[in-house]
């Protein structure tokens, strides 16, 4: 209804109003009364119609403020980007555009945030599997009212997360399996039976922590014990019916469906597994480090046994072979070894100390002992021994033992306190008898005429570079041995004697002879000893005159032989003496040697072959047999 419509209908009303009052007669007042009313009621009409309508307006621009509100939240929480403008659009107009702008980034915001769901499932199931040791997972940057952040940001934040409790699940999972590796590897070395029940190829435990984790243990691994007679003898074998899938299942992508989750049903390297893994894996490593210190321990007696006895050195490889592994029954063999050379040790005292002495005699020998040193220093070398068949109930077969392994080792000292002195020395009586060689050569004239090395043309150049070699060393050893002794004199506060005898007085003096012989050069002959005397000044005595043991002929001691092949390295043993001229340590076997071939388990020790292998019943029959009595001092 437009303006004159409205103008027009208010006139015709009002005409027919003042019609009505005139006809009926009512008095002016009633008719303006009346007009009153009907312009009260005009004006009501049109603003009531007003107010609902600017109602409408007010519903739908607050709605349109709303729907801006929210699409400015989803963008922020999506990334993404809206779509057209606002512009100067009628208001219903711009409420349908933000609604479709609305519904299409809520749809956006339910596939992004499904995606970190995902994600975060995941890792929070990894991190269960290993403890929450993958970190704390990254929060939203900033909270969008009730939509929280699922941005690319965040979600490759997820992502780096994701991927980090990974690598900590991975590093963890191999850290697990390699103290399980070396679990069940020591349970073979050990031969231990692990805590569980084997029935075939099924095995069991007993609701103890200690069984369950064992089971778990040889369950994750499909192994299960190989029982010979009811005996573990470090033997595994496929476990039956096992679910290999299982040791697969890893979560390794992000957002697939099918990823499998890391299966509960298997050990999985949280803090508790790592934790019991451990210890389990120290325990056995400390059985298996006693056994070796044992073994160790019985090898070291028992080459220092051999070697005193005489034993061949393929008897000892023999017996080492035979006997490799850190089992139980190598511990046995090696112990019942050692007992029986005991028993013979003690039987066969002389033989012992005469090796003693023969070590001693070398020792005194390197020193540069005179005789009279070697007699007041030990008068016990040179006491009379009984023989092993003479009756000699008085006698301390121990204690004159005892004195001379005493000796043995104080000697072994002297030697490492001199040893730089004493090589000094070597090297200067090497120089000494190429000065010897020198001289005596300046007197074959043979060797100038070419009659006597024709074998030999180089003679003459050695015998240039000899001189040459001689001239310029011998002065300087003179000169460092000159200052070394006499500091080392101070150090020790003791002379330093070789062949009862002072030696840096010795060079002093032939330095001046030396001296002398360069003033009369052609007058006077020439020193041709310039070294110092012999230092065997003294014979050893003669066989016949030291003790030697009736029941067993003499053997001479082994020479040095290197490692045993069933040892991994060499190992000298822990605190062992130093000696002269003493047959060298070497290492027993342990686990690292294969076990194929190695007569290592108990039943082996009970074979006949077993006990004619040992050096110990090779020694006892050899001493069985009758030999001629020997001579005693």
């Amino acid at each position: 209804m437009d303006a004159a419509t409205l103008s027009a209908l208010i006139d015709a009303s009002s005409a027919e109003l003042a019609a009505l009052h005139a006809q009926l007669g009512s008095p002016p007042a009633e008719l303006e009364k009346a007009m009153a009313a009907l312009k009260t009621c005009i004006h009501d009409a049109v603003h009531a119609q007003l107010r609902l309508v600017q109602a409408d307006v007010t519903r739908v621009a607050e709605q349109c403020t709303q729907y801006e509100k929210n699409i400015t939240a989803l963008c922020a929480a999506t990334g993404a980007k809206r779509e057209g403008e606002k512009g100067d659009a009628p208001l219903l107009a711009q409420e349908a555009h933000l609604k479709d702008e609305q519904g299409r980034l809520e749809k956006a915001y339910d596939a992004q945030k499904q995606q970190c769901a995902v994600v975060l499932e995941q890792i929070r199931t990894l991190d269960a599997c290993m403890s929450d040791a993958g970190g704390k997972v990254p929060d939203p940057d900033v909270a969008h009212g009730e939509w929280q952040d699922v941005s690319a940001q965040y979600l490759q934040r997820l992502e780096s997360h994701w991927q980090h409790v990974q690598q900590v699940y991975t590093a963890r999972k191999v850290q697990m399996e390699a103290q399980l590796t070396e679990i069940v590897q020591l349970w073979s070395d050990l031969h231990v039976m692990p805590k569980v029940t084997v029935l075939g190829r099924q095995i069991s435990a007993d609701a103890s922590e200690q069984a369950q984790f064992h089971l778990a243990i040889l369950r994750y691994i499909q192994q299960v014990p190989s029982l010979d007679d009811g005996t573990f003898h470090g033997e595994f074998v496929p476990l039956e019916q096992g679910d290999t899938s299982l040791l697969a299942a890893e979560v390794t992508a992000l957002n697939v469906d099918d990823t499998p989750a890391p299966t509960h049903s298997l050990l999985q390297p949280t803090d508790g597994v790592m934790a019991q893994s451990e210890a389990l894996r120290t325990s056995l490593e400390q059985e298996k480090t006693q056994r070796e210190t044992n073994i160790q321990t019985y090898y070291d007696e028992l080459c220092e046994l051999w070697g005193r006895f005489g034993v061949p050195d393929d008897e000892m490889d023999a017996f080492v072979h035979e006997h490799c592994g850190s089992t139980l029954g190598v511990v046995a063999a090696y112990k019942e070894e050692l007992d029986k050379m005991r028993a013979l040790k003690s039987q066969h005292m002389s033989l012992f100390i005469a090796k003693t002495r023969e070590q001693i005699w070398d020792q005194w020998d390197a020193l540069y002992m005179s005789e009279e040193e070697r007699q007041s220093l030990f008068p016990a070398y040179f006491l009379e021994l009984p023989s092993d068949d003479a009756p000699a109930t008085d006698f301390d077969w121990d204690a004159i033992l005892a004195q001379h392994e005493q000796m043995c080792t104080r000697l072994g000292e002297m030697l490492e306190q001199r040893a730089p002195l004493l090589a000094k020395i070597g090297e200067y009586r090497r120089i000494c008898d190429e000065a010897i060689q020198l001289e005596n050569s300046s007197h074959d004239a043979a060797r100038l005429l070419g009659r006597g090395n024709r074998g030999d043309p180089g003679r003459l150049l050695r015998e240039e570079k000899m001189r040459k070699r001689v001239k310029i060393q011998k002065p300087r050893i003179e000169q460092e041995l000159l200052g070394l002794i006499p500091q080392w004199e101070e150090e020790n506060d003791m002379p330093f004697l070789m062949d009862g005898r002072r030696y840096v007085e010795y060079l002093q003096e032939q330095l001046e002879a030396a001296k002398e012989n360069a003033k009369h050069v052609r007058t006077r002959a020439p020193v041709r000893d310039a070294k110092p005397a012999p230092a065997h000044g003294q014979k050893r005595p003669a066989p016949a005159s030291r003790p030697v043991s009736r029941a067993a002929p003499r053997v001479a001691a082994p020479p040095p032989r290197p490692a045993s092949r069933a040892a991994p390295t060499p190992r000298p043993r822990v605190g062992a003496r130093v000696a002269y001229a003493e047959t060298p340590r070497t290492t027993a076997p342990y686990a690292e040697t294969p076990q194929t071939g190695c007569a290592s388990d108990e039943t082996t020790l009970e074979t006949p072959l077993h006990r004619q292998r040992t050096p110990s019943t090779l020694l006892a029959s050899s001493f069985a047999q009758p030999t001629p009595s020997g001579r005693h001092w």
